[in-house]
């Protein structure tokens, strides 16, 4: 997801700006520190500041070069809240309010230990002395066959909790910390506790789906108890990656409940919808606005965008919706910049200059024409799906200022040739490419990583001049938007 990080650097410079527009109200906190032991990897020339969020799509992320005395510093814009935040790879469960200023010595030598001074510092070392003195562990793993019976796992799950706390109070005893790192580790076990509960309660619908005489009602009983607790827990005041795991975790179990009641027709807004005057409403509309700015899709958004203001008030959760909003749409309205570092790269990844080159080549060749590429896999059912609409928005247009590429970037070629054969792919003007024929496994395997094509079907939207103007899985041939997108640039 690099690219993410260079366009948060674009819209930085706005920030002072989000409360006049209507944003959330922001104070930066100040971040910076030194590195000891830099020879230890002297390759490593910067560092990355990631605030929490639901998943990698959503991150936040911030850089800041390691100088040549070995120091380092950011600058955050946060909103009213305490937010968790990391030093990826070196750093991870720190915390950060508006206004702080902490200090960071992180020594190459001793990555476990790093040293924190600086408002805020006993809260951070009280955390770091939890996560990584040995005290924390928050994936639950068993010994026993859990899938034998709920009752298998009611006892292996409580033993691991049981161990879990005991370990939480060997370490107040030892480190005899502040209230509100006792209070933090408490909640911290109490989320993972409730989310492997959901999860092992949505694979065990899994297996039981389709069975017969399966009482439903009972199998989801446990869970739907829990659900006071957990919308008690995300009252708290600082939201960590722990709340974050448990609203996957619980957003995976109301699908699975949904679906095996026998509701097949549900969307997650459905979700929202049922679970609404709790807290978990509003981490489930947040997640799934993410979810689609993450891929550039605006069109979520502005058709809940009143109830979004109404709904969601937990402070870190406007915060992260709203720099994901402003990052979408100042791509949307000025794609130069960042289209050239996408076919380019830019000082930070200068290789892409030779592996963008096979992408490069294809957008010259249509160079003076609007072009659509979907980017497919022959094991995809999503790809597929998209078929026969493909096929529908490319005769809606002439070649003569339109070119549509279908190119299939995983499989066999026997694989691809049928599928072209099944939908008649051949018999439209598309212009057809097998990976083999485009680049290198590793190259394509590099440009997917530079364009955050974490998944497919993916698109790309180029302008006439060659400017990618829009990418990612929203614009897909069975969204309407898309063809009003391709009209736009074909009159433009």
């Amino acid at each position: 997801m690099k690219h993410l990080f260079f366009v948060v650097c674009l819209f930085l410079c706005s920030f002072g700006r989000l409360w006049a527009d209507g944003l959330e109200p922001v104070k930066t906190a100040v971040v910076q520190g030194r590195i000891l032991n830099r020879g230890i990897y002297p390759n490593e020339k910067e560092l990355e500041l990631v605030l929490v969020s639901f998943n990698a799509k959503q991150e936040t992320v911030y850089k800041a070069s390691i100088r040549e005395d070995d120091t380092f510093s950011f600058n955050v814009p946060l909103c009213e809240a305490v937010c968790e935040f990391s030093l990826r790879n070196y750093a991870p469960r720190l915390y950060l309010a508006p206004g702080d200023s902490l200090y960071l010595q992180i020594d190459f030598n001793d990555l476990l230990h790093p040293v924190v001074k600086g408002t805020s510092a006993a809260l951070n070392q009280g955390m770091l002395a939890f996560a990584e003195g040995g005290f924390y562990q928050s994936d639950y793993v068993y010994m026993d066959d859990v899938n034998s019976s709920v009752e298998v796992f009611e006892k292996a799950v409580q033993k691991e909790y049981a161990l879990r706390k005991q370990k939480r109070e060997e370490f107040l005893e030892r480190y005899r910390p502040t209230s509100d790192v006792a209070e933090l580790t408490e909640r911290l076990l109490l989320a993972d506790y409730y989310a492997e509960r959901f999860r092992y309660t949505q694979q065990r619908i899994r297996r039981l789906y389709g069975q017969k005489q399966v009482d439903w009602q009972k199998e989801t009983a446990a869970c739907e108890a829990l659900m006071p607790e957990v919308d008690a827990l995300l009252a708290d005041k600082i939201i960590t990656s722990a709340h974050f795991r448990l609203i996957r975790d619980l957003t995976f179990y109301l699908r699975y409940r949904r679906a095996a009641t026998g509701d097949l027709d549900f969307t997650d807004k459905d979700l929202v919808d049922e679970q609404r005057g709790s807290r978990v409403a509003q981490f489930l509309l947040a997640d799934l606005l993410g979810t689609s700015l993450a891929v550039n899709d605006t069109v979520a958004w502005d058709s809940v965008c009143r109830e979004y203001d109404t709904l969601v008030q937990i402070p870190v959760l406007r915060h992260s919706l709203d720099l994901l909003y402003r990052r979408t749409t100042d791509y949307l309205r000025h794609p130069e910049v960042f289209s050239r570092y996408l076919l380019h790269g830019d000082a930070d990844t200068p290789e892409a200059e030779q592996y963008m080159a096979p992408l490069r080549s294809l957008i010259d060749k249509h160079r003076g024409k609007v072009l659509y590429i979907d980017f497919w896999g022959v094991f995809c059912p999503p790809c597929l799906a998209e078929m026969e609409p493909l096929k529908k928005l490319c005769a809606r247009y002439s070649t003569d200022d339109v070119a549509m590429v279908s190119l299939c970037v995983s499989g066999k070629r026997t694989d691809y040739e049928r599928i072209l054969q099944r939908f008649s792919l051949k018999e439209t003007v598309l212009e057809c490419l097998h990976w083999e024929d485009f680049a290198e496994r590793d190259v394509l395997q590099k440009m997917s990583k530079h364009l955050g094509q974490d998944g497919i079907p993916f698109f790309l939207l180029v302008n006439k001049e060659g400017v990618i103007v829009n990418y990612g899985s929203a614009i897909r041939p069975s969204w309407p938007k898309t063809a009003v997108q391709i009209d736009q640039l074909r009159e433009d």
